[in-house]
């Protein structure tokens, strides 16, 4: 029972503390801002999108540089990209067997003035209708 009175009275201070600080910002003259600064993490309204094609691949210093185009401007950029524990693979098991000229589609993070690859899907040649002729 003692429990059960501690627990409830636990989750009724976080509570109150939770709509203390709320109360605190509301308190603030109209026009200043609040000192209290609530960090944002990085979620997926975040991540970018990129599709366009290999220019090299540094497996060494884990990061590959990708010719892409850019709808607003209508021209072509290039984008260097980092791979990190975290990015996943499509079609391809590593960043080793990408190699220059594959078209491939990156969902991607910017932070610090690093683009970090989250996920690499690697365009295989039979999706793009361009299988090899049987031979006879």
């Amino acid at each position: 029972m003692k429990r059960r009175i501690a627990a409830i009275l636990g989750i009724m201070g976080v509570g109150f503390l939770l709509s203390a600080g709320l109360g605190l910002s509301q308190d603030e003259p109209e026009g200043k801002e609040s000192s209290l600064v609530i960090p944002q993490e990085k979620n997926e309204s975040d991540t970018q999108w990129v599709w366009g094609e290999v220019i090299s691949v540094d497996t060494q210093n884990k990061t590959l540089t990708l010719k892409y185009l850019d709808y607003d401007t209508d021209e072509e950029k290039e984008l260097l990209l980092t791979v990190d524990n975290l990015t996943g693979y499509e079609n391809v098991k590593s960043l080793e067997e990408i190699q220059a000229k594959d078209s491939v589609s990156i969902d991607y993070i910017s932070s610090a003035g690093k683009n970090t690859a989250r996920s690499i899907s690697l365009e295989k040649a039979e999706a793009a209708g361009l299988q090899a002729p049987v031979a006879q």
